[in-house]
């Protein structure tokens, strides 16, 4: 699978799993499926309201195309207000982001449901499917227009199997100030670990580890990702028989 690597200014690099071409189709024939069941849906309750059997076609025309506007726009909507994912992009756990990993904008939304018009629909998807395949950041002609690409959000295993790995008897504590926290403290610990890795966020983790800092009052000569996961395995260690 292609890769997105990114290098924090602290020097920590991440790592993004680009989306693959198919989970991109799969999630796209998702969200289509569900704008023409909506379509199907509107053409039916305007046909219930007996809109269809008026002498004025222009009005019926202008009412259905009125209530099938959340649809025309439901790709650059979804992306705007769900952190660059559709239904589709959420089942197939896929999202759009920046080229440097961070959010994109409205208005790069904007540019990528434009640019669809493009490479997906005037040419039957060639254009895009084309695109994807050729370029280094499996972009579409929109995702280039965007400065943007899709990346799998799925989690990385490499994280845990180092995080939670068997600790050995031989394991030394390093920070013996785990004593002040709970177990609660622990895991609230780990979970914002966690979360900073999946959603390739250094300042989660930053934030994360000044407050350890205060909290346990080290004075750790490690960069934060090192020092978060050590104070975690201390926890686990210290307490391993409680």
């Amino acid at each position: 699978m292609h890769k997105l690597s990114i290098n924090t200014p602290q020097n920590v690099k991440f790592e993004y799993n680009l989306a693959s071409l198919g989970s991109r189709i799969i999630a796209f024939a998702i969200d289509y499926f569900i704008i023409m069941c909506y379509a199907i849906m509107v053409y039916y309750m305007v046909s219930r309201l007996g809109l269809f059997n008026t002498s004025d076609p222009w009005l019926t025309a202008g009412v259905y195309m009125l209530i099938l506007l959340p649809a025309f726009f439901y790709p650059f909507l979804m992306e705007t207000f769900f952190n660059g994912q559709t239904i589709g992009k959420m089942i197939m756990r896929t999202k759009v982001v920046k080229i440097d990993g961070t959010r994109a904008s409205i208005y790069q939304y904007f540019i990528r449901w434009v640019c669809s018009i493009v490479d997906i629909f005037l040419c039957a998807g060639a254009l895009g499917i084309s695109s994807i395949i050729a370029t280094k950041h499996a972009q579409r002609i929109g995702d280039i227009a965007a400065d943007t690409t899709v990346i799998s959000t799925k989690q990385n295993m490499v994280l845990q199997q180092t995080l939670f790995a068997e600790i050995t008897q031989e394991y030394t504590v390093t920070f013996p100030q785990v004593m002040r926290l709970s177990d609660k403290d622990a895991n609230t610990i780990k979970d914002i670990y966690k979360k900073g890795y999946e959603r390739k966020d250094y300042n989660i983790i930053l934030a994360l580890s000044n407050k350890l800092v205060e909290l346990l009052d080290v004075k750790p000569q490690m960069r934060p990702e090192e020092f978060i996961d050590v104070v975690i395995k201390d926890y686990y260690y210290t307490f391993r028989d409680r």
